[in-house]
């Protein structure tokens, strides 16, 4: 049972106008200096990777085409890109499953907007996206319970599938895949200077509690011209806060599957203790490449890496993101 609490748990741990320039008081400016019309194209890939017992394995990988294409400009109130996601495959017959259904009803472009600097600001909201969502909710009930045919109930098919398709929950995700290639835009950076920078990471499901990250952001000054600038970070989790926040989070979507188990209760004080015995650690390193002459992302490579002890047993998880320019138009 302990390897199944393990796995559980690290599953869910995985869940900012003019000429962007050096500036002679060795300091670096990241902004946008975009025109409607413009468009850029990246290769996005995603791996996840677990180490237990000695063992280092891939489980999981996906990959795509990212479009972004300027589809209004205005110097005080800013941009509005338009996203396009294309190609997407992924080795999670589940997560592609949610992902077809998603784009059979609402397409493969979002939009997001950004301040005059190019820094994300927030998702367009998405026209009837209540309605639509609980009708990809049914499909997706539908054809999960078809393809274990009908080993799990609908209760618990639900249970699976509708935490993922929450509204908030669909908003959080675009948001966490577009806003960190624009994170930097907007600010003076010291070329010599290392930045303090604390923030929350909140669930992906938009309900129980967040967790405080701690860290810092620099340039590279070494790999840095007048070309592009070289960006690092590293942030961890709070520790005191990190077992809390995976609980919260595993829960969500555990707990109904929990109120139909025979055992119930002996299952979940079970990963109680599991909870209250484990060491976890949360660690974030991001490197970014960013052109000066245009504010575009050349580069943006991150990685999290999640570890977990419980009695004699320990994993680590850690998941590699590649964002990649291809061409620019």
């Amino acid at each position: 049972m302990k390897k199944n609490i393990l796995l559980i748990i690290s599953l869910f741990a995985g869940i900012f106008s003019a000429f962007a320039q050096m500036m002679p008081d060795s300091t670096v400016q990241v902004v946008a200096y975009w025109k409607v019309g413009d468009k850029v194209h990246y290769q996005s890939t995603n791996r996840t990777y677990t180490v237990a017992e000695g063992d280092t394995t891939i489980t999981k990988k996906s990959a795509g085409i990212i479009e972004f294409e300027v589809v209004a400009a205005d110097e005080e109130k800013g941009y509005r890109v338009k996203a396009t996601s294309m190609d997407f495959q992924t080795s999670d017959p589940d997560i592609q499953l949610i992902d077809d259904k998603w784009r059979e009803r609402f397409g493969d472009s979002i939009f997001f907007e950004t301040d005059p600097y190019g820094t994300f600001q927030r998702i367009v909201p998405i026209d009837d996206v209540e309605e639509q969502t609980e009708a990809v909710i049914q499909e997706t009930v539908n054809t999960l319970m078809k393809k274990s045919e009908n080993i799990i109930s609908e209760e618990q098919a639900y249970a699976i599938v509708r935490p993922m398709f929450n509204p908030e929950t669909i908003i959080n995700s675009y948001a966490a895949e577009y806003a960190p290639l624009f994170f930097y835009h907007g600010a003076r950076i010291g070329l010599a200077d290392e930045y303090p920078i604390e923030d929350e990471a909140p669930s992906l499901f938009g309900e129980g509690n967040n967790i405080l990250m701690k860290g810092s952001f620099w340039v590279d000054e070494d790999l840095t011209d007048d070309f592009s600038v070289i960006l690092r970070m590293y942030k961890e989790a709070d520790k005191e806060q990190l077992a809390p926040f995976i609980k919260a989070l595993v829960n969500q979507v555990t707990q109904p599957l929990l109120e139909s188990a025979e055992d119930k209760e002996a299952l979940q004080q079970e990963m109680n203790e599991a909870y209250d015995n484990a060491k976890m650690s949360l660690e974030d390193f991001l490197v970014e490449e960013v052109h000066l002459g245009s504010g575009w992302p050349l580069k943006y490579i991150f990685e999290r890496k999640f570890y977990i002890s419980i009695e004699d047993m320990e994993q680590e998880q850690w998941t590699e993101t590649k964002v990649m320019l291809i061409d620019e138009d």
